[in-house]
């Protein structure tokens, strides 16, 4: 299989390159130039369908010569377009020359092929010395492994990667270039679990990777039958969920699930409450409140500043956990 898509895009690049071996990268450096050499031959063993050389404007010296993938979608006017790199999905072009390692030298990535999520394009990157430019194994894994080619960040000097299996789970990943190596700061994996997105959240501090989990509520695909929200930007969510149950939610302002709760309910007809117990501690609920009972003990939440929704609206849901009395 990989040989024939090899053959076939030579097939076309060949069209294209005007029974040329030969085709120009459309000027991308006030200090260098670059040819493609289209292969005449498709290996198993090696990757790409072409040669890019790297010359000196000045000297016409060979600084860098390797396999490189050859798209016909690189091609304008029988030239290879450059240094285009739109993040995550769009097109990236065949070399993409930037600084990677902040030390205001610009580097070079060159595309070795399809072979990053979902066939992505997935590269090779030099890094620019005194002596020419060197292959860097950290910066091409960022570049092969993750969904395309990673960004950068100037300014903060960061660097960010993103991967993804389906529709549900994201990885969004943050690093910095310390002592000549690639270091992960910042590794954010979003799985979106129905109502909620769980994310797993790993930050460096002092030196080591810490570990931290959240849930948050997804409004934008939830509609909750009732919801309360409090002065203090805290929300209170009654709703239909999975297995037809009524599932309670409360979160902070950011949305942050501080409680869920989807076991047993017991509604007042006289009080016109919901009613369930969590871990000895008891939560009312009315159109206007939350009262909870610890033992003895009792109070309510901060007061009122919204509510939407009737109680009404949910009396009309056959809930199979909410039991009245």
């Amino acid at each position: 299989m990989k040989k024939f898509s090899l053959l076939l895009s030579l097939f076309y690049l060949s069209a294209f390159a005007q029974d040329s071996n030969s085709i120009e990268l459309i000027d991308f450096s006030d200090q260098y130039s670059g040819t493609i050499f289209l292969s005449k031959e498709t290996d198993d063993e090696v990757d790409g369908n072409c040669q890019l050389v790297l010359y000196d404007k000045k000297t016409g010296k060979e600084i860098l010569s390797a396999f490189a993938f050859l798209s016909e979608y690189d091609l304008e006017n029988g030239q290879a377009r450059t240094n285009i790199k739109q993040i995550p999905y769009g097109e990236q072009s065949i070399l993409i020359m930037e600084d990677f390692n902040f030390d205001d030298k610009e580097d070079i990535a060159i595309r070795s092929g399809f072979f990053s999520c979902y066939g992505g394009p997935s590269y090779d990157v030099y890094l620019a010395t005194k002596n020419g430019f060197e292959f860097s194994e950290d910066f091409t894994q960022l570049a092969s492994e993750y969904c395309g080619m990673f960004s950068v960040d100037h300014e903060k000097e960061e660097l960010y990667t993103m991967t993804k299996s389906g529709c549900c789970w994201h990885q969004y990943s943050t690093y910095v270039f310390e002592n000549n190596r690639v270091v992960p700061i910042e590794i954010i994996e979003e799985y979106y679990n129905g109502m909620f997105v769980e994310n797993s959240i790993q930050k460096r501090v002092n030196g080591k990777m810490q570990e931290s989990f959240e849930k948050i509520f997804e409004t934008e695909y939830n509609t909750p039958e009732f919801t309360i929200l409090f002065e203090n930007g805290k929300k209170m969510y009654l709703m239909e969920g999975m297995n037809d149950n009524l599932y309670y939610v409360f979160t902070d302002k950011d949305d942050k699930v501080e409680l869920e709760y989807n076991k047993a309910f017991f509604y007042n007809e006289k009080a016109k409450a919901f009613l369930f117990t969590n871990n000895k501690t008891t939560y009312i609920i009315s159109e206007k409140e939350i009262l909870i009972k610890e033992g003895s003990k009792e109070f309510r939440l901060n007061k009122v500043n919204q509510t939407k929704g009737t109680f009404a609206d949910l009396r009309k849901i056959d809930f199979n956990n909410v039991y009245v009395k």
